[in-house]
């Protein structure tokens, strides 16, 4: 099953940030709570992109961004978590006041087997 982890982040988060590292960007830690305003995981993309869009409009974020992630396990210590699946998007406002959402694709885990259906590297 396939969720979706959106962050909302201020112009004081930016600052660290390179401008366009999207890298920088969805590397941010949802487990440190100075590293974004707002977040949330849901099992439906439109959902995401709502709660992104009402943070955007009312001014608190500047940029939002959604990771698609699956469950998983974490490894040395078996405590549930999510990984990243390699697609998101990122989320700002236009001139006119609209978000306006980019794709981006960011390379999977290496260690990570290929998801059903795709070729390995």
């Amino acid at each position: 099953m396939i969720f979706y982890s959106w962050t909302a982040l201020s112009a004081r988060d930016l600052t660290a940030l390179s401008g366009s590292d999207l890298r920088a960007l969805s590397a941010s830690s949802p487990d440190s709570p100075e590293s974004s305003f707002a977040m949330g995981i849901t099992d439906d993309r439109g959902r995401a992109r709502r709660a992104g869009e009402e943070t955007l409009g009312s001014g608190q974020a500047v940029i939002v961004i959604i990771e698609a992630v699956r469950p998983a396990m974490a490894a040395h210590t078996l405590a549930p978590c999510y990984v990243k699946i390699g697609v998101g998007w990122l989320g700002r406002c236009t001139r006119a006041g609209d978000v306006a959402w980019n794709r981006f694709f960011t390379p999977g885990d290496p260690d990570d087997p290929p998801a059903p259906g795709r070729m390995g590297p």
